[in-house]
């Protein structure tokens, strides 16, 4: 039987790490990069997925680290500087360095995605860009970020034939890619509500009507603003949107074509193999592998 037991740590910069361990949980599948020559001043300190719990928890005083957190199943509650926010699938939350933060999974298990990033100018990098005081991101196009932390993730998995001169790229581009997404402004209000909500709602059915009432407008409205600046109707977005995560489920984890049709919710584990073929070409099981092992 797992047992919730507390765990504290200080780091070397005097950084207080503390909270609760679930069992094994949080488990890290991380993988690490040794710090590279001074020449570089934006790198890679780990990457990889993150497994959580409800019964976890983490608080850290004066963080010495800078994360990226991509949540990709389940809900986690994120608080920095006394701002608390509710992290969906989808959508990401920053770290930041020398601030006071705390996370937990609201629901019984989630996944995410982190990148730690170090370096001389990471934090000159982060001002400029404007992330320096953003606590989470809601991005409009997940695959942008999605094709970020798989560069990153080969780059490290490279078996040790990893260039620092790429992965310092990569870092500065996820970085780049972060910037844009948090500050779209072009699209109209009603649409980024729209996209807000389809982000957070992957795994529930959503009706056209019930996304409107959502954004605050017409169904009609919404239909014509999504064909001018998403190229689809907010129904064939949103089923893309979700064969994304099917497929990002599919290929990362260990779920069953039935199991991941159940948590998204579709009405049968045909329904999702029918449309999954439709878009990508091919059954939804020939995405299946084992991440680890």
């Amino acid at each position: 039987m797992l047992r919730r037991v507390r765990f504290i740590g200080v780091s070397a910069d005097g950084s207080r790490l503390e909270g609760y361990n679930y069992g094994p949980y949080p488990i890290h599948h991380f993988y690490g990069v040794n710090r590279p020559e001074a020449i570089y001043p934006l790198w890679l300190s780990v990457c990889g997925l993150d497994e959580w719990r409800r019964e976890c928890y983490r608080e850290r005083k004066c963080s010495d680290i800078f994360s990226v957190e991509y949540v990709q199943e389940g809900v986690f509650v994120f608080q920095q500087n006394n701002v608390t926010m509710r992290v969906h699938p989808g959508n990401l939350f920053l770290v930041h360095q020398g601030m006071d933060n705390s996370m937990r999974c609201e629901t019984e298990f989630a996944m995410k995605r982190v990148v730690i990033m170090k370096g001389e100018m990471l934090q000159p990098m982060l001002e400029t860009l404007g992330l320096a005081q953003i606590h989470q991101i809601c991005p409009v196009e997940t695959q942008r970020i999605d094709d970020c932390f798989d560069r990153l993730d080969r780059l490290v998995k490279d078996g040790g034939q990893v260039s620092s001169q790429e992965v310092s790229i990569a870092c500065y581009a996820l970085l780049v890619e972060l910037a844009e997404q948090a500050t779209i402004r072009r699209r109209p209000a009603e649409l980024r509500k729209a996209l807000e909500c389809i982000n957070g709602h992957l795994d529930v059915p959503l009706s056209l009507a019930e996304l409107a009432r959502k954004s605050g407008t017409s169904q009609a409205t919404l239909h014509r603003q999504f064909r001018t600046f998403m190229n689809a109707s907010p129904i064939e977005y949103y089923l893309a949107q979700r064969l994304e995560r099917a497929k990002l489920l599919l290929e990362n984890y260990t779920y069953s074509v039935k199991e991941v049709a159940e948590r998204l919710s579709f009405a049968s584990a045909k329904h999702l193999s029918t449309a999954f073929r439709k878009k990508y070409g091919i059954p939804p099981k020939s995405c299946k592998r084992r991440l680890y092992g």
